[in-house]
Parts: structure tokens; sequence; C-alpha cells
């Protein structure tokens, strides 16, 4: 997929995960309709590519996927890294996939079956599905708000205020997919929930590393643009002033 078409992805996240329900629903009334024989097996591999190439792509995605975008919410107000499209691939895959089980569970308790014996992995199933829908459709990851860093994740999240960086040098790229955060006042974050690992490393999912340290170091360092952060004109001054290649607000 081209990062045009992620990105559609990304924002259209709701779409994508309803028209994994319609698949479940399309592929199901397929197996019903043909029997043991050339058809069959065509529908039962188109299935299983479908399922495999959804699960395998979100891991890529979310492994390369890092543009150079950032969202001006003036609502909040904050600077949001854009949504990931790799949750959201992942809970579609899986949801498919689970779309068999569920419904020849159904099927089971329907006609009397005990099934006491694998409700268990049937409940770890459950709540595996309901963790990876939360992750495409709630906004996780990395918010610059004018009193300091929030990264939100499923579990918990992790509050940086801007006065527990150190400056000059505040951030940087740690690699591609984390930020490193000098911390001056480490005491000075705060957690919540089971945020765990590092305070002083921050994920760069869904967006350009380089990107995401420069905003980080750039508000670290001028205390009196940070009332402006979440507003577009101040992130089209950031980002016209970033260096980035391609930098752009995400629309």
């Amino acid at each position: 997929m081209k990062i045009g078409v992620l990105e559609w992805v990304a924002r259209r996240r709701v779409l994508v995960l309803a028209a994994s329900l319609l698949v479940v629903a399309v592929f199901e009334v397929l197996h019903e309709a043909t029997e043991i024989g050339d058809v069959w097996f065509l529908v039962l591999a188109a299935h299983a590519f479908l399922i495999i190439s959804l699960i395998v792509y979100s891991g890529t995605v979310t492994r390369l996927y890092h543009p150079a975008l950032l969202v001006a919410r003036p609502d909040v107000p904050a600077v949001d890294v854009p949504p990931s499209p790799g949750p959201v691939l992942a809970a579609a895959g899986f949801t498919i996939a689970s779309g068999k089980i569920g419904i020849g569970t159904g099927r089971d308790v329907a006609a009397g079956v005990d099934v006491a014996f694998d409700a268990p992995l049937l409940g770890l199933w459950l709540v595996l599905i309901v963790a990876l829908w939360v992750a495409a459709l709630w906004r996780n990851g990395v918010r610059l708000r004018p009193d300091g860093i929030l990264d939100r994740q499923i579990f918990g999240s992790l509050f940086v205020p801007w006065e527990a960086l150190s400056t000059p040098h505040a951030a940087y790229a740690f690699d591609p997919y984390r930020i490193s955060l000098f911390l001056a006042h480490p005491e000075r974050t705060r957690r919540r929930g089971l945020r765990q690992g590092n305070r002083a490393m921050l994920p760069a999912a869904g967006v350009d590393a380089e990107l995401l340290a420069r905003a980080i170091h750039e508000y670290a360092n001028r205390p009196e643009l940070r009332e402006a952060i979440g507003s577009p004109d101040e992130l089209a001054r950031f980002l016209a002033a970033t260096g980035v290649r391609g930098a752009r607000a995400a629309s």
C-alpha cells in the first residue's frame, strides 16, 4: 500500500473495522454455499491468504510507516502524532480470523454442545480481539500539550512536563522507532496505569522520529511558544522551520 492509502486506513479506521465484520459474514456465506471440492478449497485459500496478509502486513507497516506528519488539535489544545494504520490492519486481520471461531462456537452452544473445556482459550481470544480494537480505535501515542508531553498507551500513560526536560538538548531520535529524552528532573514525570519502561524513552509509532524529536526540542527550549501549541498557525510555523524533508500537517 502507498502512504496515501495507509493514511486513509488510519483516518477511516472505524470503516475498515466495520468492513472486516462484513468480510466475516461474506466468507461464512461462501463456506456454507460451497461443498468440499475445488471451489471450497479456493474459498478457504482466499480466506487464509487475506488473514495472513493483513496480520503480516500490519507488522511491516508498524515498523516501516513513519511519515513526517503532525496533527493540530486546537480543541484540546495539543499536537498529536497521527494514528498508525498498523493496529487497524492487525485488528481487521484477527477479527476476520476470529469470525469462524466465534460463529462455530455459537452454533455449538445452540446445539447443546458442552464448550466449557474451550472456554478459557475462547476467553483469552476475546480479550485479544477487544485489546486490538481498542488499540486501533483509541488515539494512542505521543501528544504535545502546553504543559508537557503525554504518551498514551492502552494500559497506561506517561506525562513529562516541559520543566522536567534538560535544555538546550532536550530530545533526539534514538532510532526510527523511539525518541530519547534528556531529563533534568525525572522525579517530575508521572505514570498512570500500567505504563512501564524507561521514562526517558517515547515511541515514534506512525510518525517520523526526527520530526517529533525536533518538536519536543523546540518547545522545551522556547517556553514562550507553548501556549500556542495546538493551533494550526503555530504548527504551520514549526513545520516550515523544522528542516525535516516532507514535514506537513495531517489533513
